[in-house]
C-alpha cells in the first residue's frame, strides 16, 4: 500500500485493507490465542481461590475481574493495529511483540475512552432533560459528528507514541484537516457493509439454515451442556468470520490513518523547504552545469585540510568533479606508455627484434654463396 503518495481512494484502500487482513489473520489469530491462554490462566487462578476461600472470593474480585477484563480486549485492540501497521508499512512485526508493548498503551487508550465516553454520556444526560426524544435523537447525531475527529486517537497512541492526553489533540488535528474525506469513507464504508451482510444472510439462509438458526438465537445453557460437532464448528467459521471482517475494517481506518498522517507530515515539510532553500542557498559560490540540465551548486566548505586531508581531498573531488575528472583524464594520458609497453611487451619487442636481425645476417650470408666466383685479370700492359 503506497501510504506516503498521500491520501488513498477508497476501492484502493479497501482492496488493500481485504489484502492485510488476510496477511496478518495468522498473526492476530496467535494473538487471540495468547490473550485465550491469559484468560484460562486467570480463570484457573479464580477457580483455585474459590474453592479454598469459598464462592465470596468471587464477588470480592468482580470488579477487578471486570477491569483486567476491559484491560485485554484494549490490549487486543492496540497489539492487532500495530501488527496491521507493520503489515501495511512492509515491516516485521510479531504477535509476542504487539502483545509485550502494548500494555501500557491500552492503559492510555482506556484513559482516552472515559474521558470521550464522560463527555458522550454528560451531554446525552443533560439532553434527556428536555423530556424529548427529538432532542436526545439530534444530540446524539451532533455528538458522533461531534466525536467523529477523535476516531485516530488509538492509532495516535499505538503508533506514535502518544500519551493519552497529546493523543486526542493529534487525533482531532489530523481528522479535522480531512474532515469531509473521513466522512465519505465512512459512509461507504457502511453503504458496502450493508449490502455484503445482507448478501451474506441471504447466501446462509439459502445454503446452510441452521447456521442462520444459529445466529439468529443466543447461546443457552443446553447449547454448552450438550454441545453438537455440527454446532461447535458452525460456531468457529462464524468466529473466524467475524474475526476477518473485523480485521478488515481496522486496516482500513489503520491505512485511512496513515496515509493522512504521511500526506499531513508531507505538507508541513513541503511547507518549510523553501525556507531551508533559501538558507542553504546563502552560502552558494557557483553553479556547476552538468549533463542534460541538471544542476550542481557548489558550496563553500571551509576545512582544514592539514588536519583531515583526506576529507579535503573527497570534498575536492565531489565539489570540483569537472576539473578532477580532467587531471584524472590527463593522468591516465600520461600513464598510457606504461600502461601500453610494460615489461613483457618490451621483452616481446626485444626477442622480435633479435630474430629479425638472425634472419637479415642469414639472408645475407645466403646472397654471398649463390654468387658466382670472378677471374682476376693481370692489370699490366701488354
Amino acid at each position: 500500500m503506497e501510504i506516503r503518495n498521500g491520501p488513498i481512494p477508497f476501492f484502493s484502500l479497501l482492496f488493500h485493507s481485504l489484502k492485510v487482513a488476510n496477511q496478518a489473520f495468522g498473526s492476530v489469530l496467535a494473538l487471540v490465542l495468547l490473550l485465550g491462554l491469559i484468560i484460562a490462566m486467570c480463570a484457573g487462578i479464580i477457580m483455585g481461590a474459590s474453592f479454598f476461600f469459598g464462592p465470596q472470593i468471587t464477588l470480592v474480585l468482580y470488579i477487578p475481574i471486570l477491569i483486567f477484563g476491559t484491560l485485554l480486549y484494549f490490549v487486543f485492540l492496540t497489539a492487532s493495529t500495530q501488527i496491521l501497521a507493520a503489515k501495511i508499512e512492509q515491516r516485521g512485526f510479531s504477535a509476542w511483540e504487539g502483545l509485550s508493548g502494548s500494555f501500557i498503551p491500552a492503559i492510555y487508550f482506556c484513559i482516552s475512552s472515559v474521558l470521550l465516553t464522560a463527555a458522550w454520556y454528560a451531554v446525552l444526560f443533560a439532553a434527556q432533560l428536555a423530556n424529548s426524544s427529538a432532542v436526545v435523537a439530534i444530540c446524539t447525531i451532533a455528538l458522533f459528528f461531534a466525536m467523529l475527529p477523535f476516531l485516530f486517537t488509538l492509532h495516535a497512541i499505538a503508533l506514535r507514541d502518544e500519551g493519552p492526553f497529546t493523543a486526542l489533540r493529534y487525533s482531532w488535528e489530523l481528522a479535522a484537516k480531512y474532515y469531509v474525506r473521513i466522512i465519505c469513507y465512512m459512509a461507504g464504508l457502511f453503504v458496502l457493509a450493508l449490502f455484503l451482510g445482507l448478501a451474506a444472510v441471504c447466501i446462509i439462509k439459502a445454503t446452510a439454515p441452521q447456521i442462520m438458526l444459529l445466529l439468529m438465537s443466543q447461546v443457552n445453557p443446553l447449547f454448552l451442556l450438550q454441545p453438537s460437532a455440527t454446532t461447535i464448528t458452525a460456531v468457529i467459521v462464524v468466529c473466524l468470520i467475524y474475526l476477518y471482517i473485523t480485521l478488515t475494517v481496522q486496516a482500513f481506518f489503520t491505512g485511512l490513518f496513515l496515509s493522512l498522517d504521511y500526506a499531513c507530515r508531507s505538507g508541513v515539510n513541503r511547507e518549510s523547504q523553501p525556507a531551508e532553500q533559501a538558507d542553504a542557498s546563502q552560502p552558494a559560490s557557483a553553479t556547476n552545469t552538468l549533463a542534460e540540465g541538471v544542476t550542481l551548486k557548489q558550496a563553500s566548505i571551509r576545512t582544514d585540510s592539514d588536519a583531515d586531508p583526506d576529507t579535503a581531498r573527497h570534498l575536492d573531488q565531489v565539489y570540483r568533479a569537472q576539473e578532477h575528472l580532467a587531471q584524472t583524464l590527463e593522468q591516465e594520458e600520461d600513464r598510457m606508455p606504461t600502461i601500453l609497453f610494460d615489461e613483457d611487451m618490451a621483452k616481446q619487442l626485444a626477442e622480435n627484434e633479435e630474430q629479425m636481425r638472425k634472419q637479415q645476417e642469414q639472408s645475407a650470408q645466403r646472397k654471398e654463396n649463390d654468387e658466382p666466383q670472378t677471374i682476376k685479370i693481370s692489370d699490366k700492359p701488354l
